[in-house]
């Protein structure tokens, strides 16, 4: 069993993306498996299987656009690959990341500090979100003169740009999906605020290239068109039980023995 796989989706039609990120990977040493993304731009979400829509409207509020199911998919594709792969680990990475030029020898210190430790007790590392909240502090890495402080993300980090899965936590949201009712980031808060399975790193180790959204281009304008008329209390509701739910956790945190 190899120790990491490095996957990164990669929608067909955008071959620049693909070879930007090639370059990047490459000038840290790192080979990768693309798993070639699910554009739902075109297609309406109701066409797909898996999209749940009374769930969306729900617990989300709204309709999810075609791009968002579509994200969704290619994640769940990423982690298939990553079980199919045989690896340890699995960083899953969107192809407008842009890499620390630190990145990679700090993902194998997060795996090395994993190794010293007594247990295994957690699914996903978020490695590229730049705001974290409610978390509790587990280790500082030193590489080269730079430190990484690794955190328990009891309120688990929103943006999918860069997560190192373990086999167990792939294994573990698959088994327990049941249809996309929520963006993917956001369905990744929800379950690993709930387990409190989730780390996080300071500083973040991918950033994003600051390339437009190909997933959902209307990103930050968005009507009203497709909401619940209780979306505010749905997103007050949603928010807030995830917040206490970490806060709980925080509470209880205790340190490795």
């Amino acid at each position: 069993m190899t120790d990491l796989a490095v996957l990164l989706i990669n929608l067909d039609d955008s071959p620049g993306r693909l070879a930007a990120a090639q370059t990047a990977l490459g000038v840290q040493g790192v080979t990768f498996t693309r798993v070639p993304g699910v554009d739902g731009r075109q297609t309406p979400p109701r066409a797909v299987e898996a999209y749940d829509a009374e769930g969306a409207q729900n617990y989300f509020g709204r309709d999810l656009n075609g791009g968002e199911v579509g994200a969704f998919q290619s994640h769940l594709r990423a982690l298939a690959a990553f079980l199919d792969s045989g690896a340890a680990y699995g960083l899953i990475l969107e192809d407008d990341m842009d890499p620390d030029a630190k990145a990679m020898g700090f993902v194998q210190g997060i795996l090395t500090w994993q190794r010293g430790r007594w247990r295994e007790d957690w699914y996903v590392a978020n490695l590229g979100a730049k705001r974290q909240k409610i978390t509790t502090h587990l280790a500082t890495l030193e590489l080269d003169g730079a430190t990484l402080d690794v955190l328990r993300g009891h309120y688990f980090p929103m943006l999918a740009t860069a997560l190192l899965w373990t086999r167990a936590g792939a294994q573990a949201f698959l088994d327990q999906f049941g249809g996309i009712d929520c963006p993917w980031d956001h369905a990744t808060r929800r379950w690993l605020t709930e387990t409190d399975m989730g780390l996080t790193v300071s500083p973040p180790l991918f950033l994003t290239t600051g390339a437009d959204s190909q997933i959902d281009p209307a990103r930050g304008a968005r009507g009203t068109d497709g909401r619940s008329r209780f979306y505010r209390w749905r997103r007050i509701k949603r928010n807030w039980g995830d917040r206490l739910r970490a806060m709980r956790h925080k509470a209880r945190h205790r340190p490795d023995t």
